[in-house]
């Protein structure tokens, strides 16, 4: 049995370092760990792991496949995919592993993710609530259960069997930085496997540190849109009629089809005449 650790990376060294430290000190289990240099000014070196530069930024999901497609390829058992802003308490990656051995239709086991609120004070982040915006789960204390099972959990620390992800295919490189674990997570779904929350499995989670300082607030909607699409064309149709489309808005609806003719190239057109022409005729 291996399993190979990818934590990508984009500048932020030092706190990359500290989350091999942590890694390594808290596994609980045998594991490899490969960083994934996604074209930082300064390229990433540590002799405890093993390092892939890729020259051209990718973003968090392209980066995760070029991790997922190293590990394929050396034949490793199970990939634990792990942002470079966490922090690993004792024995997470163990019980995320002992979580998979216990039910064999799970295909994501994740940690619960402790944050720090304005005020300093520890929440329990859990799973994804909404699948739009992200919106996640909060708790003031940890699950008290052996593992929950949800529609989806962000993947800043989650362990996949390889098989999984060779049934499932790699991350949507699509979303370039948002919405592509929840995309994978309903795709393992379709496919029969189950997502499970592990609250024995914790780390912290400093919130969104590269794409904060990246400026990427453009990149959510591009990649929700891409999300959204992907759901209107689906066999999952059904699930937006009772999942909430954002919690935090208390928002649920229906997709719903308007069907109409085009007489005109509407790119051609200005955009008065394109709305005229692209008025609904039927629903």
């Amino acid at each position: 049995m291996s399993i190979c650790v990818i934590i990508p990376m984009h500048g932020f060294a030092e706190m990359t370092r500290k989350c091999i430290d942590y890694t390594i000190k808290n596994a609980g289990i045998q594991h490899t760990i490969l960083v994934v240099d996604d074209g930082s000014p300064e390229p990433f070196h540590d002799d405890r792991v093993n390092t892939i530069r890729l020259e051209k930024n990718l973003g968090f999901t392209g980066a995760t496949n070029a991790g997922i497609l190293w590990a394929m390829d050396r034949k490793y058992d199970y990939v634990l995919l792990l942002n470079n802003d966490t922090e690993p308490e004792p024995d997470f990656m163990r019980f995320l592993l002992e979580a998979l051995f216990k039910d064999s239709e799970i295909g994501v086991a994740g940690s619960t993710r402790i944050i720090y609120d304005k005020e300093g004070d520890p929440l329990i982040e859990n799973f994804g609530v909404d699948l739009i915006s992200g919106y996640q789960a909060y708790t003031k204390d940890a699950l008290d259960k052996d593992r929950v099972y949800v529609a989806w959990l962000p993947v800043c620390s989650a362990l996949i069997p390889m098989e999984v992800i060779k049934y499932v295919g790699l991350l949507d490189k699509r979303m370039k930085t948002y919405c592509s674990d929840n995309d994978f997570c309903m795709r393992a779904q379709a496919l029969g496997y189950r997502i499970a929350l592990v609250p024995d499995s914790k780390i912290k989670h400093f919130h969104q540190t590269t794409t904060k300082h990246l400026k990427l607030y453009n990149q959510a909607t591009l990649d929700q849109r891409v999300l959204l699409e992907k759901l209107s064309c689906s066999l999952q149709r059904q699930l937006l009629e009772t999942y909430p489309i954002c919690w935090s808005e208390k928002t649920w609806g229906k997709l719903i089809f308007s069907v109409y003719k085009k007489e005109k190239d509407p790119v051609l057109l200005g955009k008065e005449e394109d709305d005229k022409l692209n008025q609904p005729v039927a629903a």
